[in-house]
């Protein structure tokens, strides 16, 4: 168990946990979340998540919404995308987070499934009553 992955670390500092190797210009996260990516959920419940390296997602082919998000910052960096970030979802009532996207001025990130909106429209059609967003670098 790496301390420095615990889950809330990706929101307070999300730039540290992006991969910047090169790999990730010349991956197709599209074809990867359509047909390699097995999303499966972890024992969330805000304390004792830990999130894997976005190389060790891809290399497994499966992880939970963290691992997929960090996946898709990173590709989205490789790719010069304008607006990256994290966001941290709830669902009422719950006191933590449920769930993990990754997001950029075009698109959401989720678990997989890649749609062309905002985190706004996402959300609206998501079971999530609100959405805390992070963009590289400062917070939104």
């Amino acid at each position: 168990m790496d301390l420095r992955r615990w889950t809330p670390f990706t929101f307070v500092a999300p730039a540290r946990y992006v991969d910047r190797d090169d790999r990730w210009r010349a991956f197709d996260i599209e074809e990867w979340s359509e047909s390699a990516y097995d999303w499966t959920q972890g024992p969330w419940n805000g304390v004792s998540d830990f999130a894997k390296e976005p190389r060790e997602c891809v290399d497994a082919g499966r992880g939970d919404c963290e691992d997929y998000a960090l996946v898709a910052l990173s590709w989205a960096v490789a790719h010069d995308r304008d607006g990256v970030g994290l966001g941290f979802c709830w669902d009422l009532p719950y006191p933590w987070p449920r769930h993990v996207i990754a997001f950029d001025d075009e698109r959401v990130y989720s678990s997989g499934e890649i749609t062309e909106e905002s985190v706004d429209e996402w959300k609206a059609d998501s079971k999530y009553a609100f959405v805390l967003k992070r963009r590289l670098g400062c917070p939104s």
